[in-house]
């Protein structure tokens, strides 16, 4: 656009070519022979012209006459008209008018659809067309600045006038339509002129020209700043002048040869003028001048408005972040509009408004713009009588604009401190005129949504320390039965007035405070006093002493405001050096939050099955209390079914022995027993459902002998832990009901020095009674039995459990270990008890199964062998002496006992529950008794097992052929016996095997022949019958082959002359 421009200027005055030297020189040298040609044809006209010229001279005789008349009437009149017009419309000089030169003009002196005419058409219709952008643009996205300095509206002055002076289209346009002249003169010069042409385009001219000038004056009124104005002002302009650019263009041959003759034809056309007479010839200009007084009308309507900044919200809310400091959320609250313009010094037209605060009680804070030439920007300062620019403003916005009269702008900036640091959170909102009162006046207190009555939630702690702070509060009122607010937000007082005063609850424009009224006033002061303090109107939160507030809520904002502190999170008031007012200490958040107390079956229905009534007052049920029924009767020593689940404890350990703590629990619970309704209750726990206690299930088998004396009503079971002092069951049976009797009870998880006792039983009575006692469920295939009395009880008898295993480590280690053995006695039971002791040190089992499984397999070793002195101990089982490990994983198990001293008992098959072992190295022991277990060969990772000379009897296992990575088998010396199993060929990486000194028999499969890495073969001193197969010649890799000592037939094969590394055969 600029170099278009350019080019439009340096083309008016010079003679730049828009062609080569060599096609100039090829046109005027056409041209000559054009000249060549016309002189001709001039000549041979000349004499036909010397004829005329006689006559012509005669008329001009005759016109001379004519005019001298006009001048004597002219000299008579002393008025000198007609040059003075002709200097007015551009006269030549020589009475006559030119065309005006632009694109226009191509559509009404062309052929319609001609090159000229589309390049007019073109040009009309991207003016239209950028214009309406322009303006739809602005409608519909752009607004009134609310204000502009002085400076802008100098030039918004200027830019108009330039904008009517320098764009004369519409003028050209009106004084074409009204006065027609050159009409005849148009239509004889040009073939493609036409009347509806001719008035088509000058109307498009027009309008072309009006729209320009309306955007060009709504860009003017809509910028805040010089560069932006003159910016756009520059660029409408260009587009005006667009369609005179195309003329031009055209009259240096750039938009076609058609055009260029047009256009060079249309700059030598001129026409005689023939203006009206009198006020007639000045309609063009009033019309004008019209249009100019109207924009300068509505531009001045537009000021006046700026000016009495009438467009500014009149009320603002506000939100102010107070992790910083703390005091800034006191001011939070409406802010009303103040105009401070004042006529006077060039100054007073660049002022803006302030906001000041609406509510006398929340302080004097302002809202103020400050013009300093070093800080142009929105402030806030706490105090009115500061001046905007005063270094101890409170706040101050980061974004700099010297443009902005409106403080919305601000909305989205960052908000400093004086000292530089940056809140959080700032928020700044209008306020619509109808919902002033809403906003900004005390909040609606009407309607059944509204709480009059908070109450702690009951599964809370609540507020705690060194004052006991009440659960229920109630909304504060006056003598005129008025809910007394603060802040907008209703005060309410706790229910019950300790030693320390009524307790307040109130909102301070961020947060929600819970203070002791005694540290607000004074320790006497009375109900009156508490509602003074916040009906007055003096702002007194900066000044209360330290720690008067005690706790604060979270932060509240204009969308999650409730009215009430309903939901909210509280935090201990924490009060730093030289601040007035606490922060909110995240770091020490209460346990409590506050729900309504008061009823309504839509939206804040009783509890638990509770019925709301009408006055808002709960009937409760299941034993609850509270205003809600939110109180649930937890831990009172009686089991309740409605909360006897796990989100309630178990109504509080109330409905099992191990975790009820009060001297009732289990009293009277019991009123069916041992498969009898009871002739009275006993004590028990029949409800209980907590998975962590553990059941024991009691047998009964009961009897009564004949001929047996009377006055025998019942009997006592009693089962008592001495330990917790606690009483699982006692209730009375009636020993004419005879059978097998059982009845399940639950006690607490490893409970120990629990009694059996039967009471009430003599040997007279004829009852006798046998039992047994599991643990686990009735019908349970994992129930496991723990005592057992096979003779029949005839007389009172107390019989002590042993401790119960640990209910975590059953479960954890179920498939690992046969339950049958638990509480027998043997060497698993002792290394299961042993684990059941260190128990506490994984709460979670499961998520220590592999670690459990590995020190059980571990214990249940030490457990079953006899050793020359313990191995294990507390430590992880990591440090114990025969064990190494990598990470948590047990990797290597050793023990020479050829050197330590011989081991004896068993070598318990646990040993292959170390999954994860590689090397096995137990040799030189006594194990008489022992043999292979089939489970070795779940040890995949294993590489070499050494089980040699320990008095291992029984058979090779077959199942070690699944230890496809053992490189090393050593089980020489033992009292093995049986065949050699086919499955050890499947041990493809086997490069050592020493079974010699047993009582092995039969052949050695074939493939144990096919193993082709192996290194090692020691198998004799054994039975070992059959022959030795050629493909021994095979075993490249073979060392040693020791096959002597047994009952081999046949000769020897030639193939072992093949092993060339054969060291020892």
């Amino acid at each position: 656009h600029l170099l278009s421009y350019l080019y439009y200027f340096v083309s008016r005055n010079s003679n730049f070519p828009a062609m080569s030297i060599e096609e100039r020189l090829e046109s005027l040298e056409k041209t000559l022979d054009n000249y060549h040609d016309e002189i001709a044809s001039v000549r041979s006209k000349n004499a036909e012209l010397e004829t005329k010229n006689t006559h012509l001279q005669d008329k001009y005789l005759e016109a001379d006459e004519k005019i001298s008349e006009l001048q004597n009437l002219i000299e008579m009149n002393g008025n000198d008209v007609t040059k003075k017009e002709d200097e007015v419309d551009g006269d030549e000089g020589d009475g006559s008018t030119p065309m005006t030169p632009n694109a226009y003009t191509f559509l009404y002196t062309s052929e319609l659809f001609s090159g000229p005419s589309i390049a007019g058409m073109v040009t009309c219709s991207i003016q239209y067309t950028v214009f309406s952008l322009f303006l739809l643009d602005l409608l519909n996205t752009e607004s009134v600045p609310p204000g502009v300095a002085a400076l802008v509206r100098v030039v918004q002055v200027i830019a108009i006038i330039i904008a009517f002076l320098v764009e004369t289209d519409t003028l050209t346009a009106l004084f074409a339509v009204i006065y027609r002249e050159g009409f005849d003169e148009m239509a004889n010069s040009f073939n493609g002129f036409a009347p509806w042409k001719y008035y088509v385009a000058n109307f498009l001219l027009g309008g072309q020209g009006l729209l320009g000038k309306v955007v060009a004056f709504y860009l003017i009124i809509f910028a805040d700043n010089v560069f932006d104005l003159l910016l756009n002002f520059t660029a409408i302009m260009f587009i005006s002048e667009l369609d005179e650019i195309v003329c031009f263009l055209a009259q240096d041959g750039y938009v076609g040869k058609k055009a260029e003759a047009l256009a060079k034809q249309i700059e030598e056309v001129k026409f005689p003028r023939r203006p009206p007479k009198g006020i007639l010839r000045h309609v063009h200009l009033i019309l004008y001048g019209l249009i100019i007084a109207g924009a300068f009308v509505a531009f001045g309507f537009v000021a006046f408005e700026q000016a009495s900044q009438e467009s500014l919200a009149e009320f603002v809310k506000v939100q102010f972040g107070d992790d910083v400091d703390p005091t800034l959320g006191l001011f939070s609250g409406c802010y009303e509009k103040n105009i401070t313009f004042t006529f006077g010094g060039w100054d007073s037209w660049d002022s803006r408004v302030q906001y000041v605060r609406t509510q006398p009680d929340r302080g004097d804070g302002k809202f103020d713009y400050c013009l300093d030439d070093g800080l142009q920007t929105w402030v806030f300062a706490t105090d009115q009588s500061k001046t905007s620019c005063d270094e101890n403003v409170a706040l101050r916005s980061a974004e700099e604009r010297s443009t902005s009269f409106d403080l919305l702008d601000a909305k989205g900036d960052q908000w400093l401190l004086e000292t530089g640091n940056t809140i959080s959170e700032f928020q700044l909102n209008e306020i619509d005129p109808d919902r002033v009162e809403i906003e900004c006046g005390n909040i609606s207190l009407e309607g059944e949504d509204v709480c009059l009555v908070l109450t702690v939630d009951a599964d809370a702690v609540g507020f705690s320390g060194s004052h006991a702070w009440s659960r229920t509060f109630v909304m504060l009122q006056n003598s005129k039965a008025e809910a007394v607010q603060f802040y907008q937000h209703p005060v309410f007082i706790g229910d019950a007035a300790g030693t320390e005063g009524y307790e307040l609850l109130f909102f301070t424009g961020r947060r929600w405070v819970l203070a002791s009224a005694s540290k607000l006033l004074t320790e006497d002061s009375n109900r009156e006093d508490v509602i003074a303090l916040f009906e007055t109107s003096n702002f007194w939160l900066l000044k209360l002493p330290t720690d008067a507030l005690s706790y604060l809520s979270e932060a509240v904002n204009q969308g999650n405001d409730r009215g009430t502190p309903l939901g909210l999170q509280w935090y201990n008031a924490r009060y730093a050096d030289g601040v007035a007012f606490p922060f909110a200490d995240i770091s020490r958040p209460v346990d409590g939050s506050f729900r309504c107390g008061k009823c309504n079956s839509r939206t804040n229905p009783c509890l638990y099955e509770g019925i709301c009534q009408d006055d808002g007052t709960c009937i409760c049920s299941h034993g609850t209390s509270g205003r809600l029924c939110e109180i649930k009767p937890l831990s009172d020593g009686v089991c309740n079914p409605f909360f006897n689940t796990a989100p309630d404890e178990y109504d509080g350990g109330d409905c099992c022995v191990a975790t009820c703590s009060k001297a009732n629990c289990g009293v009277g619970e019991m009123n069916f027993a041992f498969g009898q309704s009871l002739q009275r209750n006993g004590t028990g726990f029949p409800n209980c459902n907590d998975p962590s206690m553990v059941p024991l299930t009691i047998y009964l088998e009961t009897e009564i002998v004949e001929d047996a004396g009377s006055g025998f009503a019942s009997y006592t079971v009693e089962l008592h832990c001495e330990e917790a002092d606690t009483t699982p069951m006692r209730v009375a049976l009636d020993p004419s009901i005879v059978g097998t009797l059982n009845e399940t009870v639950y006690v607490d998880d490893k409970a120990g020095s629990c009694l059996l006792s039967f009471i009430g039983i003599q040997s007279w009575t004829g009852l006798n009674i046998s039992y047994q006692i599991m643990d686990g469920l009735d019908s349970s295939s994992d129930s496991m039995l723990l005592m057992s009395e096979e003779n029949n009880i005839t007389t009172n008898g107390r019989f002590a459990l042993p401790t119960v295993y640990s209910r975590c480590l059953k479960e954890t280690l179920t498939g690992v270990i046969d339950h049958h053995h638990l509480y027998t006695g043997s060497y698993q039971d002792e290394a299961f008890a042993r684990l059941s002791d260190e128990a506490p040190k994984y709460p979670d089992c499961s998520s220590n199964r592999d670690y459990l499984i590995e020190r059980y397999a571990l214990v249940a070793l030490s457990t079953a062998e006899e050793a020359p002195e313990s191995w294990i101990s507390s430590k992880d089982h990591c440090l114990w002496s025969r064990v190494t490990c990598e990470g948590s994983r047990v990797v290597e198990l050793t023990y020479d006992g050829l050197t330590n001293g011989a081991l004896k008992g068993l070598l318990a098959p646990e040993f292959t529950l170390l999954r994860h072992s590689e090397r096995i190295h137990v040799f030189g022991n006594e194990f008489s008794e022992s043999t292979i277990p089939t489970e070795v060969g779940t040890l995949s990772a294993l590489t070499s097992l050494f089980l040699d000379r320990n008095g291992l009897s029984g058979a090779i296992p077959s199942e070690v052929g699944n230890l496809s990575a053992l490189l090393g088998l050593s089980i020489h010396s033992n009292a093995l016996s049986g065949t050699i199993p086919s499955e050890v060929g499947n041990m493809s990486a086997l490069t050592r095997l020493s079974a010699h000194t047993n009582a092995l028999s039969g052949t050695i499969p074939s493939e144990v022949w096919n193993i082709s890495v192996v290194e090692r073969i020691s198998l004799y001193g054994n039975a070992l019958s059959g022959t030795i197969p050629s493909v021994v010649g095979n075993w490249s890799s073979l060392a040693v082959l020791g096959l002597h000592n047994n009952t081999f037939s046949g000769s020897l094969p030639s193939e072992i002359g093949l092993l060339d590394d054969l060291l020892y055969l």
